[in-house]
C-alpha cells in the first residue's frame, strides 16, 4: 500500500498520521480512513508501527477498525507482525482521544479538500 501520509499528531512520544487521500463518505454518513500510528517505543508485541483502516459512524460517533496492520519498524517498514482483516466490533469514539479528532476530519460535511 502507498500511501500518502500525513502529520496528524503527537502523543506521549508516539506520532499519528493520516492519509487524507484514501479518506471515503458513503451515503450511508459513515466514512473510511486510514491512520498510523509510530510508536516511540515498540509495543507489547514489538511493533513500532501500526496501520489502521478505520470505519466511522457518524451520526452514531462509533468506530470499527477493518483491518489493522502491525509492523517491526516505523512508517510500515520490517517484517508485518500484526495483520488483521477481520472487522471488530463498534465502540464509542471517546472525546478527547487523537480518534475523536480523526473522526472530525472523516466525518466533515460537504465537499472535501484534497
Amino acid at each position: 500500500m502507498l500511501a500518502e501520509w500525513s502529520y496528524f499528531s503527537n502523543l506521549d512520544g508516539d506520532t499519528v498520521l493520516i492519509d487524507r487521500s484514501t479518506l471515503v463518505q458513503n451515503k450511508n454518513r459513515n466514512s473510511t480512513i486510514w491512520m498510523l500510528t509510530n510508536y516511540g517505543s515498540p509495543t507489547a508485541q514489538d511493533v513500532l508501527s501500526v496501520a489502521k483502516w478505520v470505519e466511522f459512524d457518524c451520526d452514531r460517533s462509533r468506530y470499527r477498525y477493518r483491518a489493522v496492520y502491525g509492523y517491526e519498524g516505523q512508517m510500515q517498514t520490517g517484517a508485518k507482525l500484526i495483520n488483521m482483516t477481520k472487522y471488530t466490533d463498534w465502540d464509542i469514539v471517546k472525546y478527547g482521544t487523537v480518534l475523536k479528532n480523526v473522526q472530525l476530519i472523516a466525518c466533515l460535511r460537504g465537499p472535501l479538500l484534497r
